[in-house]
Formats: C-alpha cells, sequence, structure tokens
C-alpha cells in the first residue's frame, strides 16, 4: 500500500507537472491543483479525519522500590517491581501435588482493544491535530521476598524457605489522548477529481497523501474497573513444604479494588509513524513511548512506562 501510494503520486504529481509546464500560459496547472505540498515539513490540505484501530503494547516496564502501600494486606516487608522468583518457581500447584494449577491471571502487559481517532489538518499550523478515545486494560506485579521464616525438614534440623508475597493488579480504563502530529517528509496533493477505472467500479480520487511524522501528546486514563489479588506463596521447598490448603499458595485479597489506586492516571507520549491516503481511506501505523506523570498509587511511587506500535484505518474528508 506504501509503495502503491507514492508510486501514483510520483506518477500523478510528475506528469500533470511537466504538462502543465508546456501549458502554464493557459493557468491550467493552478486549475488542476488545489494544494500542493512535498518534501521536508509538507503543508497538509485542510480535512477531518475519522480512523479506528489498536495498539500492540511492545513492553510495560514498571518501576517500583521499597514501596508500602495501605491498599494491601500486611506483609512482612516492602513492595518492589523486582521478580525475586527463579525459573518456574511462581507456577501454583495443585494441592498436595507437584502439578501445576490452572489459575486465571491473564497475560501481564498493556492493551487498548479499541482506539478511535478524530483527526483535523491545520494547513495554517502545518500540522494536525488528534483525539484519541480508548478502552485501555493494564495488568502488572509487585513482588516482596521475606527469607526469615523456616521450617522443621526431615532431618530434624530448621530449614530456611524463601516466601514471596505477590500483588496482581488488573486495572481497565477509558482514556483520552491529545496530541498534535506534525510532518516531516512526505507529500501532500489535493486536486480536481479524478475517475479511476477499476475491474468492479469506478473510484474517484481528488486526494492522496503519503508522510512520516512525529507527535507529542498528553494522555489521561479514568480508572473503571480495578481488581487486586495479594497472595503469598512459597518459592522453593514445595516438595517439603505447603499450606494447610495443600497448595503452595494462600490468597488473602482476590479481585477486591486497590482502595490506594489513583483514580487518574496522566502520561505524556511522543510517537513516529507513517500515515498515507488514498481518495478517502487512509492508513496510519506509529510506535510510541508513554512516560508516566502520575503514580499507579496515591501514596507510594508505583510507576508504569509503556512502548508499542498502533495501527489505524479510517477516512479523511
Amino acid at each position: 500500500m506504501r509503495t502503491l501510494v507514492a508510486v501514483i503520486a510520483a506518477t500523478f504529481v510528475g506528469t500533470v507537472t511537466s504538462q502543465a509546464t508546456a501549458d502554464d500560459t493557459l493557468g491550467w496547472k493552478n486549475e488542476l491543483f488545489q494544494h500542493l505540498s512535498t518534501g521536508w515539513f509538507p503543508r497538509p490540505y485542510a480535512a477531518i479525519g475519522c480512523n479506528i484501530g489498536t495498539s500492540l503494547n511492545i513492553y510495560q516496564h514498571s518501576s517500583a522500590s521499597d514501596i508500602t502501600t495501605l491498599g494491601t494486606k500486611p506483609i512482612a516487608g516492602r513492595w518492589s517491581a523486582s521478580n525475586p522468583f527463579r525459573s518456574k518457581e511462581d507456577n501454583i500447584k495443585k494441592p498436595w501435588s507437584n502439578d501445576d494449577a490452572d489459575d486465571d491471571f491473564p497475560i501481564l502487559g498493556y492493551s487498548t482493544p479499541i482506539i478511535v481517532r478524530i483527526e483535523w489538518m491545520l494547513p495554517l499550523f502545518n500540522a494536525i491535530a488528534r483525539l484519541d478515545a480508548a478502552y485501555e486494560r493494564s495488568r502488572d506485579r509487585l513482588f516482596s521476598l521475606d527469607t526469615s521464616r523456616k521450617y522443621l525438614s526431615i532431618t530434624g534440623q530448621p530449614a530456611q524457605f524463601r516466601e514471596v508475597s505477590v500483588l496482581f493488579n488488573n486495572e481497565h480504563f477509558l482514556g483520552v489522548r491529545l496530541g498534535l502530529a506534525i510532518p516531516v517528509y512526505g507529500a501532500f496533493v489535493l486536486s480536481e477529481s479524478l475517475q479511476l477505472d477499476t475491474q468492479r467500479r469506478q473510484m474517484v480520487v481528488d486526494r492522496l497523501n503519503s508522510f512520516y511524522y512525529i507527535a507529542p501528546s498528553i494522555h489521561a486514563a479514568a480508572l473503571v474497573l480495578s481488581e487486586a489479588t495479594q497472595y503469598v506463596q512459597i518459592a522453593d521447598a514445595k516438595d517439603a513444604l505447603r499450606y494447610k490448603n495443600g497448595q503452595d499458595t494462600v490468597t488473602l485479597m482476590n479481585k477486591a479494588r486497590l482502595s490506594t489506586a489513583e483514580p487518574i492516571r496522566w502520561y505524556g507520549e511522543i510517537a513516529a509513524g507513517w500515515r498515507a491516503s488514498f481518495a478517502s481511506f487512509t492508513f496510519t501505523v506509529e510506535a510510541y513511548a508513554s512516560i508516566p506523570l502520575t503514580s499507579v498509587l496515591r501514596d507510594a511511587r508505583w510507576m508504569l512506562y509503556r512502548y508499542g506500535i498502533r495501527t489505524m484505518f479510517g477516512w479523511e474528508r
């Protein structure tokens, strides 16, 4: 699609420009092109676009160190984003068995199943204003390692074991993002309507663009659902030690609202991408980095950094 748009734009602009040079005295070039801007920092034509899409989160980085919060059950130590589990130690076991149990924890990370974007092309400011509305989900964990407890081994001697407290935080948001896309390199062409014959129907083409851009924005997300699960788990010594329920895990809080969760989260974002349109149809792909401006918790510093890719399809007029 990207190559097709580039070829069409180059052929269309090159052919018309060469012909218009010969016929410039007739004013034909000015009549055909209503707007033509190419190269570095091209100027968009005036238009409004509507897009729908989704995001693929590549990585969500959790930053927290030695924090405490009143929203969880008391623990022996402090919470941290550093994972103390070794290989497969966090697999929950079935009662009195070494077989793994089926847990209902969703996959960690951040996702945006649906995004709706409205765009306003602003030739006066050489930019494109953007407003996004999105449904968002975030899932992450905090940990606390305790090595102070011991159990009586089969040799009759006290043996130390590793016990880990885990906070699994599953949150859902309604988010709004306001930003400005600045075209860096590309082309914007607005002309008289041309008809292209295809095998199925005629397509009317009066505009096309293809450009790379950078887009800073501010993002606010309102928390609509909070499901926090807190449990304590035996990391090692699973063969020799279990809790009273026969498992290596005891749940202290199950899918409860985290009372100290920050209800509104703010993020600063920078994105870089490519956008193209042919006739009225548009396609956008962009990579983004989202930097938290507020913490997950009101009474402690827990920051979530997100990096991913968005794809959008839509139309413009």
